[in-house]
């Protein structure tokens, strides 16, 4: 099925955006009559027919609703933006697609980008939602200072990446149908304070595996952990 996206679904909005308008009738050629599915990011799909194919605004009327049932686990991924926007593009559509459930960006001593604008990764996360159909768009959370982030985080099950020796893997830490936060260092990994304040807010060092990763793949990696232990 086709699937876009109006945040305001929920509140009776019957009509797409401009983008998302153009997308449907020029791109998709979909036409006044055509039924299509939308969704709000909130668990909300509808299906909806055409009626108007104005290009700046295409308006429908909703035919049947449902609600996606929440999944029984919640898992927030903080991680360290890179340098290269392009790989941080990379890593947000690939963990919203893998069900990552909410994203913060943390500026650590060794983050590489200072400051991060969040319009183009907000997209990437739209268009993970409508690849995958899941219903619930992932939350992305401005650039925050790293401090500042685990002073504020709710006693969920913590971890944090580290490349140390003898750390157990994340895969054997993480307790299923639980919430989880899960913290991703830049390359050149924490500095030695941070993981020590991180430690002390109850946050558990744990592996992702033997061989050091990019930042991005880090994230994806953790991704994968969480959701081999609820669906295997």
């Amino acid at each position: 099925m086709h699937l876009f996206y109006q945040p305001d679904l929920d509140l009776g909005r019957h009509s797409l955006n401009e983008e998302e308008s153009r997308h449907c009738l020029q791109v998709l050629r979909h036409q006044a009559g055509d039924q299509v599915h939308v969704t709000n990011g909130k668990g909300m799909i509808a299906k909806v027919e055409i009626i108007s194919t104005d290009r700046k605004e295409c308006c429908f009327d909703t035919i049947a609703t449902e609600i996606v049932a929440k999944k029984p686990f919640y898992q927030h991924l903080a991680i360290a933006p890179t340098k290269q926007t392009e790989r941080m593009e990379w890593f947000v559509e690939k963990a919203c697609e893998l069900g990552v459930d909410e994203i913060s960006f943390i500026k650590t001593k060794n983050t590489e980008r200072p400051k991060l604008k969040l319009d183009r990764l907000e997209k990437k996360t739209i268009s993970a939602l409508k690849q995958s159909k899941g219903g619930y768009k992932t939350i992305l959370n401005p650039l925050i200072a790293f401090d500042a982030f685990i002073q504020n985080t709710p006693d969920d099950p913590r971890y944090i990446a580290a490349v140390q020796p003898g750390l157990p893997h994340l895969i054997t830490c993480l307790i299923p149908q639980t919430r989880q936060i899960i913290l991703v260092g830049p390359e050149g990994d924490f500095a030695s304070p941070e993981l020590e304040n991180a430690l002390k807010k109850g946050y558990q060092p744990i592996s992702l595996g033997e061989k050091i990763l990019r930042t991005e793949t880090a994230g994806i990696m953790s991704a994968i952990a969480v959701n081999l232990i609820h669906h295997y």
